[in-house]
Formats: structure tokens, C-alpha cells, sequence
């Protein structure tokens, strides 16, 4: 009962936040635009920032930062494991998400999203990495980064599974040194392992998971950033060197044998 009353109090605190944060940012994209295109990004950074550290304490993250958060602009790649991992990078980078197409479609998250100023790209569709780094060209600028999940999909943390090189075709193009970020979790609830509770991967349906993870006193998350970016004109080098140093600083969230 009393972790149904918590979950209840923080789904409502939840949307209540997430409401207002999109409300601002809307705003700010009318009338602050108006002025300065690079105000209006500046004031989405703000309110989404202090959307990530309210929601952080809303949810019961305890977050651990190692590592220095790159400055815009920036290409920055981390391993996926949960819809929570947008909390730990929002909170610390000025930057929008590449995301899958099928977000648009959520209730509320597509909208809100998409307001946001999160790219959103078809990976079915070969011929969508084209319009994406048009995109993503278009939107990194010296006040705002890109963050792509280039595992495709998230994972319940085993391992960093291998990185999707057309998701780097902007950066192998322009040269661009790319950053990395690495996210872990840990249950603080030995009966609620994270694998199972805080990553959300397969066929688990978003909102009973998402229930079960309010209904969690507290979780904690380590993200390390990256000591050096990457760099090659060749978007499966990259990719391979990506995933070897994201590799490098991941702790499993699960042990499975081979």
C-alpha cells in the first residue's frame, strides 16, 4: 500500500513538472524566438535542466557523475538502458536527442517531445539518415549539442551492444570529434533488481513498467563521461571505437553467462 501511495504521489508530481517544462519551453519557442533564435535555446536548456534535477528527486535517482560534461556544441553517443537515462544526460548537457520515430505516437511524450525539440528518425528507413544529419546540422550550435543512442534500442545491461554506424554519418562526414557517456544502474532494493525494474527492454509495456519503477524508494544511476572525444572519417571505425570506450567505463546492471 505504501508503495502505491508513492508511486501515486510521484506520477501525479511527475506530470505536473513535465507539463509546466513543456509549457515553458513552448512558450519561450513563440515569443523568446521572436528575439533571439539563441535565446530560445538557451531558456529550453534552463527549463529542461531544471526539469532533469526536480524529476531526478521526484523519482528517487541517486546520480553519480564522473568524468566532464562536454560543452556545445557537441556530438555525444551513450549505451541505452531505460527511458530514465534522458534524466542523468538532460541534467548536465545543453543538448537535444535523436530518437526512434515510434515516440511521436506516445500519449503526451510525443507531444511533449516533440515540442521539446527532440529529432526524431525512422531507422527502418535507410534513406531517413540523409534527412537526420540535415537535421542534426541544422540544430548543433555553439548553445546546444546532439545525443544519439547508437545501440538502437535499450538493453536490461548486460553489455554495450554493438553501435549502429549509419547514426554517425554527421560526425564520420564533418570530422566532428565525437564525446561519449556511460550510464549504469543499481537497485537499492535487493526483492527490485534494476535489470528488471529500472531498465526497460524487450516487450515490457512503458507505463506498468514505469509504475513499478515510482513505486522503488530510490534507484542509483552512474553516468561517466569520457576523458577524449573520437575521431574518423569512417563511420564503422567510429562506431567500433565508440563502443569500445563506452565499453571501457560500463559496470553491468546484470551477469549473465556466456
Amino acid at each position: 500500500m505504501i508503495q502505491s501511495i508513492r508511486a501515486l504521489l510521484r506520477l501525479v508530481l511527475f506530470f505536473i513538472v513535465s507539463l509546466a517544462t513543456v509549457l515553458l519551453v513552448a512558450i519561450g519557442n513563440v515569443l523568446i524566438t521572436l528575439v533571439s533564435d539563441k535565446w530560445a535555446v538557451r531558456w529550453k536548456n534552463i527549463v529542461i535542466k531544471s526539469w532533469a534535477w526536480i524529476t531526478g528527486i521526484v523519482v528517487g535517482l541517486k546520480l553519480t557523475v564522473k568524468g566532464t560534461p562536454p560543452k556545445p556544441p557537441f556530438f555525444l553517443v551513450s549505451n541505452h538502458l531505460s527511458y530514465i537515462d534522458v534524466i542523468p544526460l538532460w541534467r548536465y548537457l545543453d543538448a537535444t536527442f535523436v530518437a526512434k520515430s515510434e515516440i511521436q505516437s506516445w500519449p503526451f511524450f510525443g507531444w511533449a517531445t516533440k515540442t521539446l525539440g527532440v529529432l526524431f528518425i525512422n531507422r527502418e528507413l535507410k534513406r531517413d539518415v540523409k534527412r537526420m544529419n540535415d537535421k542534426i546540422s541544422d540544430v548543433i550550435s555553439a548553445n546546444q549539442g546532439v545525443i544519439i543512442f547508437p545501440e538502437g534500442t535499450s538493453t536490461k545491461g548486460a553489455k554495450v551492444e554493438s553501435f549502429n554506424a549509419p547514426l554517425l554519418q554527421y560526425p564520420a562526414v564533418t570530422r566532428m570529434p565525437v564525446d561519449y557517456a556511460t550510464i549504469t544502474y543499481e537497485s537499492t532494493n535487493p526483492d527490485k533488481p534494476a535489470h528488471l525494474n529500472i531498465c526497460w527492454w524487450g516487450d515490457m509495456e512503458f507505463f506498468p513498467h514505469f509504475w513499478e519503477l515510482l513505486k522503488l524508494k530510490s534507484f542509483k544511476a552512474t553516468i561517466t563521461f569520457g576523458e577524449q572525444s573520437v575521431s574518423s572519417s569512417n563511420r564503422k571505425i567510429l562506431a567500433d571505437e565508440l563502443k569500445k570506450e563506452v565499453n571501457r567505463n560500463f559496470s553491468p546492471v546484470i551477469f549473465e553467462e556466456d
